[in-house]
This record gives structure tokens, C-alpha cells and sequence, in this order.
């Protein structure tokens, strides 16, 4: 057993960084071992949405075959919200758009052989100005759950970035829960990392406070994850005890209108967060508890501002969520009996604070990018954003440049086929947003194609690698569970070219070395068409067009 000096001793000596504090697992509900598919009423219809309307989609998705091609969740985005929570503060649908409840509307939707997802906002407001769920993450999920709902797309208009500072903290007490026997222990008894100190000053600065002015000694220097305070506590048995936390208004005047954070961490496990807002007047505050699980014997306290960067506020405020969602799929199962059905968690940051690094621990897609948009210019700029970052997807976690556009605006024919090429390529989210009621034959062929689809659904979970990046072409490759290579051309030109490649190149490709051969079978994934034995491909590739080869 190590003994407890020793072992407080080395909290001091490196900074943890948060994202790797208590999310060292991947995260894993259970879901999306493959690119999740579906169709999005965002890109196309934007507000105009109602419950008619979406079981008319719902219905022509499935007579179109897409629903069996893979396609089988049915996201409703913005908008779907009352302008108002209800009176006890819950989230409701709009009750002119479902006039019958999300619930019934839900049941609907799975009854054609889909599964509904919802969007949500991290941030006071979504996008579109409606009840979002910052500071309510698990009173919405709880909601979303008992609803049904199995995907959740979280937002991120006006989001709040937590403050870097830290508290002062005077000391910390605690009690067995459900006793009011308290163990004090102050600042001087605790260990201290980096900027961390013990100074001495006023407790109060005003007059009224029975204790004004007297000399105190607190911790200062835990802002910014670069000082850190840790206790330990000796626990006469396992259990549940509240941990209070005793702090001193942050002084001088300069700081007085300062929101701060602090993380309170016990033996290494999921934290809990103090982020009570800006304090207006310089006298004492109340005590901040909270309520932890602990061990008989020795317990480790340790207390931080985590937010040494903007991505650490992100990724706090994302994984609370993700918490929440998990959470409240197993008290639904309890309340209700039956299985749990866990909810497919998609953040949606636009790239900010890089969650390609983060979005592995704690969700199943995260956005790379911002919005596309009908243009292939925009798919051209989300596709280089995204290419790069092949290195953070695996089963379960899929980098996510956002939804298909194809059948929308004026991409031609072979901007759509590049489009949809290139998404399976990248083992991306193949998430519908255009019209499919009125969808043509040509871009629904483009999109019931199963070959392509295989590639993208491959449950190797290799997203394709850039090999070559030019004028005209870009060339990429995936490895495949089977063994095999897939292989894609993309003309990134105006006009057509003719393409060559020797494929004994590929065993200079470390992304797929051990996948190569001396010559291959060679099947083009648009026709179907299927070579003899050979080392190179050849073909004229037409404007803004794609080719996609299987190699066996």
C-alpha cells in the first residue's frame, strides 16, 4: 500500500491535463461502430417543418429504398422546439408543428422503421433563438429519452466559455451524508501544485460581516490549470459524503465582477464543477457542496480551475452532455423495465477547440468543419478541413464534415457523385438533407449505391488517407476489413483528364502496406465493372468527377 505522504506528494509534480484527468477510456455506448446514416431536415427545408410533412420523408425514404440501403435515422434539426419551456421547465415540441407530441410522433416514426434524433444547442439558445440546454443538460436528456429519441446533434450557438479563474479557497470540510458531523481541513494542510500558494490577507471586506478584517490564511494561484490544491481525508467507512468548499471573495476590485471554476476531483474519478457566477458585493459567500462517493481509508480531494485553454471549456461543457445522456438512458430503463436504448451523440462545434483530439472520449461524431452548403466550393473547403484528421477515426468515433448535399442547389451530376465518393471515402456520417419526395432517379442512384456504401460503412473503420494532393488530382486510400484497398481518383479541374496510376506504388504507402499485392482485381464502385489482373488503373475523369476503384 502506498503510503498517503508519498502519495500526496506526487500530485504536485505535473499538471494533468483535463481532457486525460478522468476520460482515459474511449467513449462507448454501444453505437455507431459504423458512420451513422440517416436524413437531416436541416439543409433543405431549414424551419419549414412539421409532423405531416416528416412522415411523408419518413415514407418516401423507405419506398425508396434508401431506409434499407442504411439510411435510418430521421434527425429533426432546429426548430422543432416550443418558443418556451413548460411550467415545470421541460422542453416541449411545437404544438402547431406536432399537434400530437414528440413522443407520439416518435412512435410513429419507429413504427416505419426509423429512429428519431433531436437537435439541441450547448448554449442558452439554439441557432434559431428557441429553449436550449446549457446549465439543463440532464433535465433535456432525460426528456429526449423518455421520448425516444436515439440521436441527439448538439449545437453550438451561444455558448459560454468558462472562466479561467480560479477560486481562493480558505478550506474544505467534510461530512458522512445524512450527518451533520463535519471535518474541517484548511488551506495549510493541502498540497500544492504550480502557481498554487498559501498567502495570509482579510477574510471580509465589509463592515457588516461579523468577521471583517480578520487575517486569514487562504490558497490563491489555481486559475488557468496551472495550480492545483489536493486534501486528503481519512474516511472511517465507504460511502457517500458531502465535500464542502469554503472560499473567499476573489479581491481586489479588479477581479470583483469575475465569474470563477473550479474542479473538484476525489480519487481520480469524474469531476464536478463550481461555476457560481459573478459575485457583486465583497463579503462572504456561501459554502459550496457537493456530494462524492468515497472509500474507507484514504481519499484524495483535489481542486483546480481546469480551463487552462479555450478547447478545456468545450470539451467541459460537451462531455456534460454526454454524461447527462447516459445518465438518464439507464433511469428511464429503470423506471420503465425495459432495455436501455442508448442515444447516438453528435457534438457540434464546427472544429472549434480542435474535438477531433477530445470527441473520441466522450461522443460518437463531432462536426470538423462549419455548415456546408450547396455549392461545390463548400464542399471542396469541407472535404480539405476534413481529409487531414483520417489519424481520429476508429468504430465508434468518426470525424463528421457535416451533412450530404446531394440532389441540392446546382452541383452537377458529377459534383453530386464526388460528394457522396468522397464522404464514403472518409468514412463520414451519411446524413441525407434534400428533398426525397421530389428527388431525382439520378441522385438517388448516386445514393442507394451499395458498393460505395460499403466502403463507407467498412467495419475496419479506416478513414481514407490523402496519398497525393494536386492539380488536377487527388488520390486517397483505405484499408479494408477484408484485406482489400479502396482506391479514388478525385479531378479537382474544370475540364476532363486522363488518369494514370501505377498500383505497385501502394507498397510505399505505410497507410496500407500490408494490404498490397503484385497486381489486382480491379472493380470500378460507380459501375460495378471488374478488371483482370492488373498493376495500374487508367481512366478520363470528368469535371469535378470521382472514381472510386476496389483493389483485391
Amino acid at each position: 500500500m502506498t503510503c498517503p505522504t508519498c502519495k500526496i506528494a506526487r500530485v504536485g509534480k505535473k499538471a494533468p491535463q483535463v481532457m486525460n484527468l478522468y476520460r482515459t477510456e474511449p467513449f462507448d455506448n454501444g453505437l455507431c461502430k459504423t458512420p451513422p446514416m440517416g436524413w437531416n431536415s436541416w439543409n433543405y427545408f431549414k424551419q419549414n417543418i412539421n409532423e405531416k410533412m416528416l412522415l411523408e420523408m419518413a415514407k418516401a425514404i423507405k419506398e425508396s429504398g434508401l431506409l434499407e440501403a442504411g439510411y435510418n435515422y430521421l434527425n429533426l434539426d432546429d426548430y422543432w422546439e416550443a418558443d418556451r419551456r413548460d411550467e415545470n421547465g421541460l422542453l416541449e415540441c411545437d404544438i402547431v408543428r406536432f399537434p400530437d407530441g414528440m413522443k407520439s410522433f416518435v412512435k410513429k416514426c419507429n413504427d416505419i422503421g426509423f429512429k428519431v434524433g433531436l437537435y439541441s444547442c450547448n448554449g442558452p439558445m439554439t441557432c434559431q433563438s428557441l429553449p436550449a440546454s446549457l446549465g439543463k443538460e440532464y433535465m433535456d436528456a432525460l426528456q429526449f429519452v423518455r421520448w425516444g429519441v436515439e440521436y441527439l446533434k448538439y449545437d453550438f450557438c451561444y455558448h459560454k466559455i468558462s472562466s479561467s479563474i480560479g477560486p481562493y479557497l480558505i478550506g474544505i470540510s467534510l461530512a458522512k451524508l445524512g450527518t451533520d458531523e463535519e471535518v474541517f481541513i484548511d488551506a495549510e494542510k493541502a498540497a500544492l501544485r504550480g502557481t498554487a500558494k498559501l498567502v495570509i490577507g482579510k477574510n471580509n471586506h465589509h463592515p457588516c460581516m461579523p468577521d471583517a478584517g480578520e487575517k486569514i490564511k487562504y490558497i490563491t494561484g489555481l486559475d488557468a490549470n496551472r495550480g492545483a490544491a489536493t486534501f486528503l481525508y481519512q474516511a472511517p467507512e465507504d460511502g457517500e459524503y458531502v465535500v464542502t468548499l469554503y472560499t473567499r471573495y476573489i479581491y481586489p476590485i479588479a477581479r470583483m465582477d469575475k465569474e470563477f471554476m473550479a474542479a473538484i476531483v476525489v480519487n481520480n474519478e469524474r469531476p464536478q464543477f463550481l461555476e457560481p457566477g459573478p459575485f457583486k458585493r465583497p463579503c462572504a459567500v456561501a459554502p459550496f457542496r457537493f456530494v462524492f462517493k468515497m472509500i474507507k481509508g484514504n481519499n484524495m480531494i483535489q481542486i483546480f480551475n481546469p480551463i487552462g485553454s479555450r478547447a478545456d471549456s468545450i470539451m467541459i461543457n460537451y462531455a456534460t452532455m454526454s454524461d447527462a445522456l447516459q445518465k438518464a438512458v439507464k433511469t428511464v430503463s429503470e423506471e420503465t423495465g425495459e432495455k436501455q436504448k442508448p442515444v447516438a451523440y453528435s457534438l457540434c462545434c464546427w472544429g472549434d477547440g480542435k474535438p477531433w483530439e477530445w470527441g473520441p472520449s466522450i461522443s460518437n461524431l463531432w462536426r470538423t468543419t462549419g455548415d456546408i452548403a450547396w455549392t461545390w466550393k463548400s464542399v471542396m473547403n469541407l472535404y480539405e478541413r476534413n481529409v487531414p484528421l483520417y489519424p481520429y477515426a476508429s468504430p465508434g468515433h468518426w470525424n463528421d464534415p457535416d451533412m450530404l448535399e446531394v440532389g441540392n442547389g446546382k452541383l452537377t451530376l458529377a459534383e453530386n457523385r464526388a460528394h457522396f465518393a468522397l464522404w464514403c471515402m472518409m468514412a463520414s456520417p451519411l446524413l441525407l438533407g434534400n428533398d426525397i419526395v421530389n428527388m431525382k432517379k439520378e441522385h438517388l442512384d448516386i445514393l442507394v449505391n451499395k458498393r460505395l456504401i460499403a466502403i463507407d460503412q467498412d467495419s475496419l473503420g479506416k478513414q481514407a488517407k490523402r496519398i497525393q494532393k494536386g492539380k488536377p488530382f487527388d488520390i486517397l486510400v483505405r484499408p479494408l476489413s477484408d484485406g482489400n484497398i479502396a482506391l479514388c481518383v478525385l479531378n479537382k479541374s474544370r475540364r476532363a483528364q486522363k488518369f494514370s496510376f501505377d498500383l505497385t506504388k501502394l507498397k510505399n504507402e505505410e497507410y496500407v502496406k500490408g494490404y498490397t499485392k503484385t497486381s489486382y482485381v480491379v472493380e470500378n464502385l460507380w459501375t460495378g465493372e471488374k478488371t483482370s489482373e492488373q498493376n495500374s488503373v487508367t481512366a478520363t475523369v470528368g469535371p469535378h468527377d470521382a472514381i472510386v476503384w476496389k483493389l483485391k
